[in-house]
């Protein structure tokens, strides 16, 4: 896998998402779930090779120069891939044919005798099959099919209807705000010693900086945003929203009725539990997972 540019930070990094700030890589569709052949009772990672899926695994030692050190290695009897042992695990170090998907999927790569198992019946690799689900978890959520509740005692007055996804505690209200810089132009000229004196007009420069408006609870339900701050409240539908950009701890969120992009910080890293088919990981809550959710909500209005 190469590494790509991250559109929204500039990191180079691999898979889909950005690993610093989680904003998507790639606009590649996530892939779905694999499925996978049933894995017979007692099944051992010899039993079928993994490369070609027909011939058996056959262990056999190999002697290096002058007979010292000795290595065993298991080749299959129809395609002729070899696997060895290596850190406690099993390498596949070669193949005939180097376009097999597994070789170019798995080469150099130790990898444990049950994921052998899995990638012979149809599976991948344990940080492959994380990463396929996390794709698939994060696809769900976008389009509305799988919704990200965490639950909370609702900080708001719910309307009709009205369901609370998540309640988000100190959260940073920023906004643009024009910062005033100024310099004298012209030349300057020295009067007298460690005395210079500049000839020229005052020259104004501005330019827009963050700064934190409020701080507060972010509350998502399933039609609205409200920002409950000691200063200011922030109530909009969430079919208001014209345009998002996900951070790796908040989200900037642009909408109608308001010139200025809203920007909510302060996410704190709380872990999200995936499950798929019987697989169970620890998601890091980021923008992106935010801005997904807040996705799958609008799609669902």
């Amino acid at each position: 896998m190469h590494e790509m540019k991250c559109p929204n930070c500039g990191f180079e990094d691999e898979g889909h998402y950005c690993s610093k700030c989680g904003a998507e890589l790639s606009s590649v569709a996530p892939t779905p779930v694999q499925e996978t052949e049933k894995v017979p009772e007692g099944a051992h990672w010899y039993d079928k090779c993994p490369v070609c899926k027909s011939g058996r695994l056959s262990s056999n030692t190999k002697k290096s120069f002058l007979g010292l050190v000795s290595t065993e290695e298991f080749e299959c009897d129809g395609c002729n891939s070899v696997f060895r042992h290596k850190r406690g695990k099993i390498e596949l170090s070669y193949v005939k044919d180097t376009k097999n998907s597994v070789w170019e999927e798995y080469k150099g790569n130790p990898l444990g005798e049950r994921e052998w198992i899995n990638i012979t019946y149809g599976g991948m690799s344990d940080v492959k099959q994380r990463e396929s689900d996390r794709e698939f978890w994060m696809s769900s959520i976008k389009e509305g099919k799988t919704a990200i509740i965490m639950p909370h005692e609702a900080p708001i007055i719910l309307k009709k209807d009205e369901a609370l996804q998540l309640a988000l505690p100190n959260i940073a209200l920023h906004e643009p705000r024009a910062v005033r810089t100024g310099t004298y132009g012209g030349p300057s000229f020295r009067v007298m010693k460690g005395l210079s004196i500049r000839v020229g007009a005052f020259r104004a420069e501005s330019h827009e900086e963050l700064k934190i408006i409020d701080q507060g609870i972010f509350t998502l339900t399933n039609k609205r945003i409200v920002f409950s701050g000691s200063k200011r409240t922030v109530d909009f539908g969430l079919n208001k929203i014209l345009s998002m950009e996900p951070y790796s701890d908040g989200i900037a969120i642009h909408r109608s009725g308001k010139q200025k992009t809203e920007y909510y910080t302060g996410i704190v890293n709380a872990g999200l539990q995936i499950k798929i088919d019987g697989r169970s990981y620890i998601e890091p809550f980021t923008g992106l997972i935010l801005m997904y959710a807040i996705e799958g909500l609008v799609k669902k209005l």
